[in-house]
C-alpha cells in the first residue's frame, strides 16, 4: 500500500530536510494560505532522536513578518520507527487534543497538525515562545504558576482509567527511570561515585542515596508503581518549560507532550523543582512549593490522598529522578569535553537532593 499524501510529505521532509511542502500544508491548514515561507532555520537543544525542531520565517498578513516553530520526527528512519510504533507522536497529538482548552495559557497555541495513521508520524505548527528561560525567571511566582497548572491537570484526570486505555498512551510501570534497567544502577553508580571527575555532587548525602538505592531501588519503584494515577508529563525537565512574554509579564507554558505517561503525579513536581531549582532556593522554598502544589489539587483528589502520603511520594520520585539519571550516565570521561559538563541533569538533581534530604524525609 502506498504511503498517503500526508505521510509522505511527513517522511520526506524528516528525512531529507525538504521542509516545504510539509511546511505549507500547516500553514494553510492553520488559515495561513497567503504566507510567504521565507526560511527555516534548525533549533539545536531537545532530543532527536525523537523529534526535529525548526523555526519558520514568514510573511503573514499585510507583509508582517512572522514565526513559528515546525515539529517533525527524528531524521534517522530507525529512530523514526521506533518512536512512531512507540505512538510518541500520536501521544503528543493526543494530549494538546486533550488540552485544547489550554491552550494560549499554560499550553502552547498549536496552530495546525498533520498525522498520519498509517505511518504513525506527526508535524506540528506551534507557537514561537523564543528563547530558552534563564534561571533566574523561574522566581517564585513564576514557579507556583507552572505547579498550579500542573495542578489543574492532574485533578482533571485524576484516576482516568480510560486515558490510561488508550493504545497510545504509555504505561505507568517504572515510568520514573522510563523503563530502564534497574539492575544497571548499582554498576553506574560505582563508577561515577569513584570517579572525582564525574562524581554528580560529592557530598556524603549524595553517597547515602547511592549505596540506599543500590540496595533499595526496586523497592522504591515498587512503590512508585502504586501510587494513584494520572496524565502525566513523564519528562518535565526545566527545557520542558518554555515562558511565555508579554512585555513585563511572564507565564509557565509546558511543552513536549511525545512521554506522556499515565502515572503518579508527584513525579512531574520533583522532576520540575529539582531541575529548575538552584539548591539555595530548593532549601529555603522546595517543602514550601510541595505544600502549595497539593493545596492546588481539588478537594475530591485531596480527601483521598493525605498530604503525608503524597509528600512521602514526592521523596519517592525524586530517587527515582536520581536512579534514571544515574542509569543513563555517562561512566567515563569522554575525551575533549569539560568532565564539568558531563551528566549535567544528574548533577543539577544532586545538588538539589543533598539539601532536600529525601532519605531523612522518609
Amino acid at each position: 500500500m502506498a504511503i498517503s499524501k500526508t505521510g509522505t510529505e511527513i517522511q520526506t521532509a524528516a528525512k531529507n530536510g525538504d521542509l516545504g511542502l510539509v511546511a505549507r500544508e500547516l500553514l494553510d491548514r492553520a488559515g495561513l494560505r497567503d504566507a510567504e515561507v521565507l526560511g527555516f532555520v534548525p533549533l539545536v537543544g531537545g532530543n532527536l532522536v525523537m523529534s526535529q525542531v525548526f523555526r519558520v520565517r514568514f510573511l503573514g498578513d499585510g507583509g508582517n513578518r512572522r514565526t513559528a516553530i515546525l515539529k517533525l520526527p527524528a531524521k534517522s528512519s530507525v529512530d523514526r520507527n521506533r518512536e512512531a510504533a512507540n505512538g510518541s507522536y500520536q501521544r503528543e497529538i493526543e494530549v494538546y487534543r486533550l488540552l485544547h482548552d489550554l491552550q494560549g495559557g499554560f499550553q502552547p497555541r498549536i496552530l495546525s497538525e498533520l498525522f498520519d495513521p498509517e505511518t504513525r508520524t506527526a508535524a506540528l505548527l506551534i507557537e514561537d515562545l523564543g528563547r530558552l528561560p534563564s534561571v533566574d525567571e523561574f522566581t517564585i511566582g513564576v514557579v507556583q504558576e507552572a505547579l498550579a497548572g500542573l495542578s489543574q491537570i492532574h485533578g482533571r484526570f485524576w484516576r482516568d482509567d480510560q486515558l490510561g486505555a488508550n493504545p497510545w498512551m504509555r504505561d505507568g510501570y517504572r515510568a520514573d527511570i522510563f523503563n530502564e534497567d534497574p539492575s544497571q544502577f548499582e554498576p553506574n553508580w560505582e563508577a561515577l561515585s569513584t570517579s572525582p571527575l564525574l562524581h554528580p555532587c560529592d557530598r556524603s548525602t549524595i553517597d547515602e542515596v547511592g549505596t540506599f538505592l543500590s540496595d533499595h531501588l526496586l523497592e522504591v519503584l515498587d512503590e512508585l508503581d502504586s501510587r494513584p494515577s494520572t496524565l502525566t508529563h513523564g519528562d518535565l525537565h526545566k527545557e520542558n518549560m518554555m515562558l511565555r512574554r508579554n512585555g513585563a509579564t511572564v507565564g509557565p507554558v509546558l511543552i513536549d507532550w511525545q512521554d506522556a505517561v499515565y502515572s503518579g503525579a508527584s513525579s512531574d513536581v520533583a522532576k520540575f523543582l529539582a531541575t529548575t531549582l538552584s539548591p539555595k532556593f530548593a532549601a529555603v522554598h522546595f517543602e514550601e512549593l510541595i505544600d502549595f502544589y497539593y493545596r492546588a489539587l481539588g478537594n475530591e483528589v485531596r480527601a483521598g490522598y493525605p498530604f503525608r502520603v503524597f509528600r512521602r511520594d514526592v521523596m519517592l520520585a525524586l530517587l527515582g529522578t536520581f536512579a534514571n539519571y544515574v542509569i543513563c550516565a555517562t561512566t567515563e570521561v569522554t575525551e575533549g569535553v569539560d568532565p564539568a559538563s558531563e551528566n549535567r541533569s544528574l548533577r543539577s538533581v544532586s545538588a538539589v537532593i543533598d539539601v532536600v534530604r529525601p532519605l531523612e524525609a522518609l
